[in-house]
């Protein structure tokens, strides 16, 4: 089996698929999006695996050259049209949890029919008059007011949003009379895509140790030498060990830390899956723990305020850090978050006279002359206001989130300690 590179194999697909009928979007080649998901990539109805090696994803040869030439074979006759019956909006809220991200290729059309729909009917209106309007087909047979053109005009620089598949649907889509078209043959393809995906997650849902069924979107899913493997969370405490601080105080860049492997052990975040490296605070050079691909990613690249209120035991994994827990602090990056934190929980504008106690929305604008500038918008009142935090007022807010955070883990450490000292306390 010869391996080949992403870059080799995405050069080796658009060379052998040129001409290809169905008009292709392969940059899912390089970049893998799915990977955790089932270890593939999908294009059309053909699943390419992919093969981890010396920590490096690669593609067999023979799959490229074999998948490409099946699209450069692949006949479609244009005049030969289906009409695409489009699934009725449905609220984000209002979808099965287990069906969303589900390969539906009719659903993500209508998806972004709708999406149009709402920008266009949202576009340089106040707030106060927005409304569901947009939601019912419209005389066109379209969602609220938009025009075919409109739609084609606004997504013709999605690229990434309008591929389904691993190809380029607008451009085979007609719309006539008040429906929506497209080639049979084509329709049939991504009816296939569908089944494929599907087979795949349901076999990536089963756990390797065990056999039990998993979540539907990776939740045990983990990075292995060769590639990711289903664990479930039992079945991973026993394949790896749980983490118990004795790296605390250690420096990063110390020879202890480098001769201790990290995907030894669970992740200490999710505590779901094997950790790949050893986090570690960037103000003071201190280890934090393992962590997993995902929940390192999560730490460094999200915003800060999405890591501190979406990850259970965020906060007090950042204060595994002995430069921070000693000074009481985060590293810089997530001061401006809880400033913002601070000010939706206590900054109103006045409307009518009264305090507006709707949500707001705040934005970080500056840093100058020792303070942090803040935008507040209210989207109900179409107020907008700033608000001035200085450096210091920062510090003091994050020492006050730290504390917090602390205290109910200081209370239970307190509890055994008053039960161990009661029981060794003589009686009178």
């Amino acid at each position: 089996m010869a391996q080949i590179s992403p870059k080799l194999a995405h050069t080796y697909f658009t060379e052998f698929s040129a001409g290809s009928a169905v008009p292709l979007d392969l940059d899912d080649l390089l970049n893998m999006r799915h990977l955790r998901r089932h270890n593939h990539v999908v294009i059309g109805d053909v699943a390419l695996r992919c093969y981890k090696n010396k920590s490096k994803w690669t593609y067999d040869e023979r799959d490229i050259r074999r998948a490409a030439q099946e699209f450069a074979d692949f006949s479609l006759d244009a005049d030969d049209v289906v009409e695409v019956q489009l699934p009725a909006y449905r609220d984000h809220n209002g979808q099965d949890p287990e069906g969303r991200g589900r390969a539906d290729w009719r659903g993500q059309i209508a998806a972004w029919l709708f999406w149009q729909a709402r920008e266009k009917h949202n576009e340089g209106r106040p707030y106060e008059e927005w409304d569901d309007s947009w939601k019912r087909i419209g005389a066109s047979g379209l969602p609220g007011a938009l025009t075919w053109d409109e739609f084609v005009a606004a997504r013709s620089g999605e690229r990434l949003r309008e591929n389904i598949a691993n190809t380029r649907p607008l451009e085979l889509m007609t719309f006539a009379g008040g429906s929506l078209f497209v080639p049979r043959a084509y329709a049939e393809l991504l009816d296939r895509w569908e089944q494929v995906e599907e087979d795949l997650v349901a076999r990536a849902r089963i756990c390797k140790g065990c056999a039990a069924g998993g979540p539907r979107w990776g939740g045990w899913r983990t990075p292995s030498p060769l590639g990711y493997v289903t664990l479930c969370p039992p079945c991973s405490g026993a394949a790896f060990q749980q983490y118990t601080g004795h790296l605390r105080g250690v420096l990063y860049d110390s020879p202890r830390v480098r001769g201790i492997r990290a995907d030894d052990y669970l992740c200490r975040l999710c505590a779901e899956t094997r950790a790949t490296a050893w986090d570690h605070c960037h103000d003071h050079g201190f280890v934090r723990g393992p962590l997993c691909g995902s929940c390192n990613t999560f730490e460094g690249k999200s915003s800060p305020r999405s890591f501190l209120e979406r990850q259970d035991g965020a906060v007090l994994h950042l204060l595994e850090c002995r430069g921070c827990l000693e000074q009481r602090t985060l590293p810089g990056r997530y001061h401006v978050g809880i400033a913002e934190r601070h000010l939706e929980a206590t900054e109103y504008h006045r409307h009518r006279g009264r305090s507006c106690r709707r949500q707001r929305w705040v934005r970080h604008v500056e840093l100058a002359h020792g303070a942090h500038r803040f935008e507040l918008d209210c989207w109900w009142h179409s107020q907008k206001w700033t608000k001035d935090v200085t450096v210091p007022e920062t510090l003091a807010l994050v020492r006050d989130f730290v504390d917090q955070a602390l205290a109910p883990a200081q209370l239970e450490a307190a509890v055994p300690a008053a039960r161990a000292a009661a029981d060794t306390t003589p009686s009178a």
